[in-house]
């Protein structure tokens, strides 16, 4: 006979010390345990004679020395080790920093069995438990990259940041990166819901409000220890005191001086295009290059809150100075050159800020004069291969396209397409710095848009690339993404932030947790179902690299779309046995997903068939299925990217349509 409520026993919570991350991670810890047992958990602040005491002690290796504990891990900032050991009757959680205390107490309650699927209290999964569990741990893991983040994208709100920190957090992950000073331009995405014309707009967040939304944003990261990353666009503009928080175009006039600083292109020295955050300055000019380099360095010292600060040129490409005197050095030697002042000043104002640089856009080709010299150990290259292959894994050597690796002239930059150029490109860079490092891609940019089932399976693209770090020199991996990655299921999400802590983590142990997890008795069936959507393109057959959505065999297109619709009863029957909460909803998200999936695959068998105008209008329709559903999907699907994804699809098939997105 099952045990009641009122016989289970709690098990003591003691904080050992006065760290704010280690008494939240209590708390969290007294909530869960809580919600599993139905016995309320209380948290008590630790002394020495407690120590031999049965219960759960929470501190850092520091603290816990204090309590007689020593030599459960060494002390590190930057790396992150957790810690679970039993030792008498006692179970201490310790790890490398508070953070990493943190991340311990959620690795023990993964081990009694809770699973987070996507951010909120309606993605947990929390079986029954009679009790908390001291004994039989000896557990020490420390994570295989020092990097683990995610840089906000897509249109979200301030509740869907902080829902997704405290999934990071749950998850191990380790940093969030805020683009632009303030990430206005993302919170007025979603506010303004230019991309569905059926949903009701919201005022607008002014630069204030979003100052202030991101100051709650950080504080909330902050709570949880972890690591904040800040602008990366909207230097160079806003050097000459010209605001760029976006990619809109610039209204402002420019006055002579300004005019003066900016890059030379064509004759004429003037926004790139418009757009401030994608112009250049002339860094032969030392008033441009010393305005900007201290335009950096002021940031970094009036915001202490920021760990990492990165130092990007301007989002163009081709935009750079083409006056005599810039003309003598590389865009990537002038930009090394900026990195190494601006290293040394924050050194010389005892700042501890550490600046990121990268291979990106102008500077994919490294310095030729110039070395990174980090003398200070306070930078970070980034590599960001934005326009790679995603069909095939960063190091894939026959994924290879044509494009040479020899410096192109000024203004001349043709990226490469394939990612064989791209490691070739990382190796030269990295024979010019030796600084931290860490990969900056998109997978679920460009793979998690809906269409992910034409491109091909970026879950295991993602896995392969991850593991692959170390091979390529690299510390880790900063997701560029939209934070409602988790449609149809939040598989590759859990592959990120698995496979970074632990660079062994099995794939197939990975999607078959989720699976047991998401969907109970019904994981095998689910997981053959994803398995037929997902090899629909198969990598070794594609490296010619043809378009997946406009070159589609109609044979295979046909089998899959009979196959999904064949599935949909299925899955309907499935969601009347789930029980939980999340279970339900992630059978809804499926079956959503189903639906969709048919629209798409039925306009691509008719566009293979010559029947363009049919297919439109099924895109269109699958268009409509994400706007008119929004409410019911919005915390795992970015319907303003799905909107956006499909536009291109409808510009494939029609080429004289043009999305505005």
């Amino acid at each position: 006979m099952a045990r009641s409520p009122a016989s289970r026993r709690k098990i003591p919570i003691y904080v050992v010390g006065v760290n704010p991350v280690v008494r939240f991670a209590a708390g969290e810890l007294a909530r869960y345990l809580e919600k599993m047992t139905e016995v309320k958990h209380n948290t008590t602040m630790a002394s020495p004679r407690l120590s031999s005491r049965e219960g759960i002690y929470l501190g850092t290796v520091e603290d816990l020395e204090g309590l007689g504990v020593h030599d459960l891990c060494e002390k590190s900032e930057l790396d992150d080790i957790t810690v679970l050991k039993t030792v008498d009757n006692a179970l201490f959680i310790t790890g490398s920093n508070p953070r990493s205390v943190l991340f311990a107490a959620y690795r023990y309650l993964e081990l009694l069995g809770a699973e987070w699927l996507w951010p909120g209290r309606d993605g947990e999964i929390l079986p029954k438990i009679e009790r908390a569990r001291t004994y039989g741990f000896e557990m020490r893991e420390q994570a295989s990259y020092r990097h683990r983040g995610v840089c906000i994208e897509g249109a979200v709100s301030p509740e869907i940041v902080i829902g997704f920190i405290d999934w990071m957090a749950k998850r191990r992950m380790n940093e969030f990166f805020l683009q632009f000073k303030t990430s206005q331009y993302f919170y007025n995405r979603y506010y303004s819901r230019q991309y569905n014309p059926r949903a009701k707009p919201l005022p607008k967040l002014s630069v204030e409000e979003a100052l202030k939304t991101d100051a709650q944003v950080i504080e909330e990261a902050k709570k949880r220890g972890m690591i904040i990353e800040r602008v990366g666009h909207g230097w160079t503009c806003g050097a000459l005191g010209i605001e760029g928080l976006g990619w809109d175009k610039t209204t402002q006039p420019l006055s002579e001086k300004q005019k003066e600083l900016i890059a030379l292109i064509n004759g004429k020295r003037e926004l790139f295009g418009g757009v401030a955050v994608n112009t250049e300055l002339c860094y032969s000019n030392p008033e441009a290059f010393n305005l900007l380099v201290n335009h950096v360095v002021q940031y970094a010292l009036d915001h202490p809150e920021v760990d990492i600060l990165h130092f990007w040129l301007s989002d163009g490409m081709n935009n750079h100075c083409e006056c005599p005197n810039c003309q003598k050095l590389s865009p990537s030697d002038w930009y090394a050159r900026l990195v190494n002042t601006i290293s040394s000043k924050l050194a010389e104002r005892n700042c501890s800020t550490r600046i990121v640089f990268l291979c990106y856009a102008n500077t994919l080709w490294p310095p030729i004069q110039e070395n990174i010299e980090d003398n200070y150990r306070n930078t970070i290259f980034m590599f960001a291969p934005i326009t790679r292959c995603y069909i095939h894994r960063l190091t894939d050597s026959q994924c290879a396209g044509s494009v040479s690796l020899e410096p192109p002239p000024r203004n001349r930059v043709a990226p490469p397409r394939t990612n064989c150029e791209f490691t070739q490109l990382l190796r030269a860079w990295q024979q010019r710095c030796q600084s931290d490092s860490f990969l900056f891609d998109y997978h679920f940019w460009f793979g998690m848009d809906g269409l992910d089932f034409l491109i091909g399976n970026i879950g295991r693209i993602l896995w392969h690339d991850i593991r692959d770090l170390r091979e390529l020199g690299l510390n880790g991996f900063l997701s560029c993404q939209t934070l409602r990655a988790f449609y149809p299921t939040g598989i590759p999400m859990a592959i990120l932030a698995n496979t970074a802590w632990n660079s062994q983590a099995s794939l197939e142990e990975i999607i078959k947790r989720y699976l047991k997890a998401a969907f109970g008795e019904e994981a095998a069936f689910v997981s053959n179902y994803l398995e037929k959507i997902y090899s629909f393109v198969l990598p070794a057959e594609n490296y010619a690299h043809r378009d997946p959505v406009l070159a589609a065999d109609l044979d295979k297109l046909q089998e899959l779309l009979k196959f999904v619709r064949k599935s949909r009863e299925r899955l309907r029957r499935v969601a009347k046995e789930q029980r939980s909460v999340a279970q339900k909803k992630a059978v809804f998200y499926l079956l959503h997903h189903n639906r969709y999936m048919a629209l798409v695959l039925e306009a691509a068998v008719l566009y293979s068939k010559g029947e363009t105008d049919k297919a439109v209008a099924l895109v269109e329709k699958a268009m409509n299925h994400f706007l008119s559903t929004e409410a019911k999907i919005f915390k795992v699907a970015d319907v303003y990217l799905m909107k956006s994804s499909l536009e291109r699809i409808k510009a494939k098939y029609m080429p004289t349509i043009h999305s505005p997105y």
